[in-house]
């Protein structure tokens, strides 16, 4: 019953090598379970090495990628990172809009001025 909740005694036992043996056993003892694996490496990440939790749990990269929330944070980073890309571009836009007026109404000086921090 209380099986289902493995995956989260990193966080309550204090994140233990041993620890994580035990429950990555009993998850594997119960069929129903075995898809909990990946959660319990994916929490244990956070209080061991991941070297230490691949050597355990036999834990791959790849099977992380194929998770939902990976494919979730993996798609917000984008939008995240599209979004920055386009307050930067705008920024730029504006400054260089700047930069050419002054140039145009001051000449060289214009330039100089702008360039000053």
């Amino acid at each position: 019953m209380f099986l289902s909740l493995l995956p989260f005694i990193l966080i309550l036992k204090g994140g233990e090598e041993a620890t994580v043996r035990q429950a990555l056993q009993l998850l594997r003892e119960d069929e129903e379970l075995s898809e909990l694996e990946n959660l319990l490496a994916f929490f244990a990440t956070f209080v061991l090495k991941t070297e230490i939790v691949q050597q355990i749990m036999r834990w791959d990269m790849a099977v992380l990628q194929q998770s939902p929330w990976y494919q979730q944070i993996l798609q917000e980073g984008v939008v995240i990172g599209e979004q920055r890309g386009i307050e930067i571009g705008q920024q730029r836009g504006i400054l260089s809009g700047i930069e050419l007026g002054l140039e145009l109404k001051f000449g060289e000086l214009g330039k100089e001025i702008f360039s000053e921090d």
